[in-house]
């Protein structure tokens, strides 16, 4: 009874714990592997810029781009994900008659977050790109 809540309570605050941490180490991962992708490619943006590409062709494109590192991740992630569920619930269920279900609710969510965090990373770093004069960043190719 009590001791069983008590354990399950201790369990949920390290599971989750562990998720937050574990959720924010990858933010913080995909938040700088995709400015510093945009860093480095300035002077093709300046180019494309140079050549004629309107900035409404420009934000299609970075959106395009956005989309693909959502759903590439997503290809890897979620397969892994239910794997790593499914292991998980072989390993604690030992004998007990317990049924195997997939948590659509925080596939729904981990989606979501997935590609909120991607356009929000990628918006941050094209405002910074919109501000550039494509010919300093031509010029500068150094920086």
């Amino acid at each position: 009874g009590e001791a069983m809540r008590a354990l399950v309570a201790v369990v949920n605050v390290f599971s989750y714990g562990f998720i937050i941490l574990i959720s924010l180490i990858a933010l913080a991962n995909v938040f700088n592997t995709i400015s510093t992708n945009i860093a480095l490619r300035r002077r093709e943006f300046a180019m494309l810029k140079s050549i004629g590409m309107t900035q409404k062709g420009f934000n299609k494109m970075m959106n395009y781009e956005c989309l693909l590192y959502g759903i590439k991740g997503l290809m890897y992630g979620i397969p892994v994900s239910f794997g790593v569920t499914y292991l998980i619930y072989r390993s604690i269920s030992g004998g007990w008659e317990t049924e195997f279900f997939v948590p659509w609710y925080s596939v729904v969510i981990a989606v979501g977050s997935v590609f909120l965090v991607v356009f929000a990373t990628m918006i941050y770093s094209m405002r910074k790109i919109k501000r550039d004069n494509p010919i300093d960043a031509l010029r500068n190719e150094n920086i």
